[in-house]
């Protein structure tokens, strides 16, 4: 409450803010990450913890001599919660073994949340190893937010649903990313239908209304994002849609901004959601 008037509920510090690691690229380690999030002051950081396919290179550290230990206990140190974790890909070079590596990865870091996206084009395979893959999350404490983008097998809400819905798991939601709600046709209508519960986690960036044509919707996601408030989504919309408690990740890898270090990167990525939420919800 300032001056006797209560905030807009969905206001958020910086402390109730989580910094994902693709706002430092898409290679930034989990203890790089974890520091520059504290040294911006963010509250929570969502990490990558391996390669997106099975044997992929990784900077680690990982699952060997206690390296999920050593982020875990970083984190704590640093007093940053690791929101979310996400690690391989669920396609046609994952079996079962991988996914559950995931879930080995969330249980020793400590965080609650998969991040998961999905590039399997038998969606029947997705929904059997989604069952067996969430049971065993389950047994650990910890949820699958899976992802839905129009270059993935998953590639708007209605898809990731009906996988969610075949597979019969119950610790199973959605990952809604700004920027491939848009490109995928959706918008803040689809988003207020949903039941606010099956809603895990929402990452925020901003970019043009419109794709560029000679811009692929992979390109695009990976190094056209933009800072909030610099674009043409309606973030504010997505925002106001959401539960008031909803888990809010920045996933904005700015491309002018990548020369930066990291903590630099991580403090912008600050101050413009700063300005962003003090403008549009204060």
């Amino acid at each position: 409450m300032s001056g006797g008037v209560p905030r807009d509920p969905r206001h958020r510090e910086l402390r109730a803010l989580t910094l994902g690691f693709l706002c430092l690229g898409a290679q930034a380690a989990p203890l790089d990450v974890l520091e520059a999030a504290a040294q911006a002051g963010f509250g929570a950081a969502g990490l990558r913890i391996s390669g997106r396919n099975p044997g992929d290179p990784w900077p680690g550290p990982g699952a060997e001599a206690g390296g999920f230990e050593r982020v875990r206990a970083r984190a704590g140190a640093l007093g940053v919660r690791i929101s979310s974790v996400c690690g391989c890909y669920l396609s046609d070079k994952t079996d079962l073994s991988a996914l559950i590596a995931n879930v080995e990865a969330a249980r020793r870091t400590g965080a609650g949340l998969i991040a998961q996206s999905c590039f399997e084009p038998d969606l029947a395979r997705v929904s059997g190893l989604l069952r067996d893959y969430a049971r065993a999350a389950a047994d650990a404490g910890v949820r699958i937010a899976l992802e839905f983008m129009p270059m993935s097998s998953l590639k708007s809400i209605g898809d990731a649903q009906r996988v969610i819905a075949d597979s019969g798991a119950r610790n199973v939601g959605l990952l809604i990313d700004s920027l491939h709600l848009a490109r995928s046709g959706a918008g803040v209508a689809e988003v207020r239908a949903l039941d606010a519960a099956s809603i895990y986690l929402t990452q925020l960036c901003d970019a043009p209304a419109v794709r560029a044509p000679s811009t692929s919707l992979f390109d695009e996601a990976m190094s056209g994002r933009m800072y909030l408030g610099d674009g043409g989504l309606d973030v504010e919309g997505l925002v106001a849609a959401l539960p008031a408690n909803a888990e809010i990740e920045l996933e904005t890898p700015v491309v002018a901004d990548a020369g930066l270090p990291a903590a630099q990167r991580a403090r912008r990525a600050a101050q413009k959601a700063q300005a962003f939420f003090a403008s549009h919800f204060a």
